[in-house]
């Protein structure tokens, strides 16, 4: 076999992991009752099989497991409920995969199903037939068989699902890998331990090598600059911001970006605001720019960085930091670098049909008052003419991380622009439906513009004056501009808007900035995971979480007596808290409830 050169062929049923779609499509489906559930359940489950019956199979059987003795080899296999007699022969079929079924619920890899309020639908091969399915529904919720009856169909690709409620919403899809492909052989070298060295390649030179389409150095440059200690880290009404202004303003001018600012030949929108102290005004700017749209030129697509920070430690200071620079490279020195590299790179080559606005925000350390002030009084590309935005914030540290895509749910097209955009740019994407209160794509979902936040994932460094610029990941720049470039080109020339899953107005004044918390936990979540609860991917050294215990992998689950299902909970729990509260802490930790009490200090 030689592995330079692809071959297309019919892959063999083992290189293809279990699905629905093996046990809609089948031929043939025996459907397995649990006779020992309730009747009620009896008779959900019964309407779940005649609506399996009508998706796909050409002959759908229905017995109660107490009438089978055997699973039969000649067909599919779907059991329903927790209570069904051959569950247990499931779990051994679904054991090579890293799941575990008991009684509290459902384990997939690291994410948890709980049994109560929540179905789950999980598929095996057959344990006498490898080329058919074996399936199991169950859920504890009568009411959301319906539900389930007209979802699953239009799930058929996954192995694997968890829904919540009586809708149900989905929380957690996927598929499993291969595990059993006959194209792969492990050959051993004798009878020892001794290790054969994998074979390798001989590196080749390409035919033809493009230029790159990105520069990391130039982005490299404009953090370092932006985050340097001439700046003091732009805080709000300081001279560094209005050079960090300046500066951003003469790259959008060297890129060939229009100045559609409020004075002749200006990229910026200035007003004045209340500054860091009482009563004290600054004038504040916006940095605009725009790629004039060729058809559609009263219609805009918004992509944005906010690029103030803390300065010397405002609004928002840990312990012992007032005073020190808070560099600010990766918030968000790095979301303005790859602004300004876009912006070089689309306005020499990109014919849209609608404007494309580059928009760098000031204030949005203080409560998104540059999104805001745009969003309420921009004329030449009101709000109203926007069909979606992006903002970049804090995108620097990707490394071998999925890029998280935040606020996914504001437009239905999102999750497919980003995976196309991940297909073409070979760039892994987490995409995130949750809403968070931080931002400055926020400003815009308020409106009821579909926006959504690229975010390369959180760091013990934020909010600190240790975010400095040689921590930044400058390959992991060139992917995020690589996405959204793709991302761009296709908003700027559809035909129609986004199908916004938003209403103008809501949510506005409904909650805090994020610079009224006044405490700390100390907790870094994982804002990839999807499951109930609050996930950690880490916790800062020294801190409340730290001395509790906490540690990597747990799942909060409730905050003294508040029970916490997202990432909002927990930041609206805490707002409630005044530093030197004790709470406890409930979380979960390898299947294990456990409790731990921590004294929150101030931020």
């Amino acid at each position: 076999i030689d592995p330079q050169f692809d071959l297309f062929r019919k892959l063999d049923r083992l290189e293809i992991p279990p699905a629905l779609t093996q046990a809609f499509g089948a031929s043939k489906v025996m459907i397995i009752l649990p006779s020992s559930g309730s009747m009620e359940h009896q008779e959900g489950y019964r309407n779940l099989g005649r609506s399996w019956g009508q998706s796909g199979p050409d002959k759908v059987e229905m017995k109660f497991d107490n009438e089978v003795e055997k699973l039969p080899a000649d067909q599919a296999v779907v059991i329903f409920g927790w209570e069904n007699r051959f569950l247990d022969v499931f779990a051994d079929a679904i054991s090579k995969y890293d799941v575990k079924i008991d009684q509290k619920g459902v384990r997939i890899r690291e994410t948890e199903i709980p049994r109560e309020n929540h179905a789950v639908v999980l598929t095996a091969r057959h344990p006498e037939n490898m080329a058919l399915a074996f399936t199991w529904v169950a859920t504890e919720r009568v009411e959301a068989v319906p539900g389930l009856g007209r979802k699953l169909p239009h799930y058929h690709k996954y192995s694997y699902l968890g829904f919540q409620g009586t809708e149900p919403t989905n929380i957690a899809k996927g598929r499993w890998p291969v595990l059993d492909s006959p194209m792969t052989v492990f050959i051993s070298h004798g009878t020892g331990p001794t290790k054969v060295p994998m074979g390798r390649l001989p590196t080749r030179v390409p035919l033809a090598s493009l230029p790159p389409v990105f520069s990391k150095e130039r982005m490299l440059e404009t953090i370092q600059v932006l985050a340097g200690d001439e700046l003091e880290g732009r805080g709000l009404g300081t001279e560094g911001l209005d050079q960090a202004a300046e500066y951003i303003a003469s790259k959008f001018r060297e890129a060939g970006l229009r100045p559609p600012g409020d004075s002749h030949g200006s990229y910026f929108q200035r007003w004045e605001d209340q500054g860091k102290d009482p009563g004290r005004q600054v004038v504040l700017k916006n940095v605009i720019g725009i790629i004039p749209g060729l058809k559609n030129n009263n219609q805009s697509v918004v992509v944005g960085a906010h690029y103030d920070h803390l300065g010397r430690g405002w609004p928002d200071v840990r312990q012992g930091n007032i005073g020190k620079i808070h560099h600010g490279a990766d918030d968000n020195a790095s979301g303005v670098a790859v602004l300004i590299e876009l912006a070089r790179r689309l306005s020499k080559g990109l014919k849209p049909d609608r404007n494309v606005v580059f928009v760098a925000f000031t204030g949005e350390e203080a409560g998104k008052k540059g999104s805001k002030y745009y969003v309420a009084n921009e004329k030449t590309f009101p709000v109203e003419q926007c069909i979606g935005m992006i903002n970049l914030d804090t995108v620097g540290r990707l490394e071998k991380k999925k890029l998280l895509v935040l606020g996914a749910d504001s437009a239905s097209e999102w999750v497919h622009i980003f995976r196309g955009a991940g297909f073409v740019t070979g760039v892994e994407m987490e995409i995130v439906s949750e809403e968070l209160d931080s931002g400055d794509q926020k400003s815009f979902r308020d409106a009821g513009i579909p926006a959504v936040q690229l975010f390369s994932g959180p760091h013990l460094d934020y909010h600190r004056p240790t975010d400095t610029a040689d921590k930044i990941d400058a390959d992991g720049l060139v992917k995020v501009a690589s996405v959204v470039k793709e991302a761009l080109e296709y908003l700027s020339s559809r035909e129609g808007p986004l199908s916004s899953n938003l209403k103008a107005g809501l949510g506005g004044a409904q909650r805090l900035d994020k610079s009224s918390r006044r405490v700390s936990l100390g907790t870094v979540p994982d804002y990839a995971f999807q499951g109930n609860g609050y996930r950690l991917s880490g916790v800062a050294p020294g801190s409340p979480a730290a001395s509790a215990g906490l540690r990597a992998g747990d799942i909060i689950l409730r905050i003294g007596v508040k029970v916490i299902g997202s990432l909002q909970d927990v930041s609206d729990s805490l707002k409630s808290l005044k530093p030197g509260e004790r709470i406890l802490i409930t979380f979960l930790r390898k299947e294990k409830t456990m409790t731990a009490e921590a004294e929150v200090v101030a931020r």
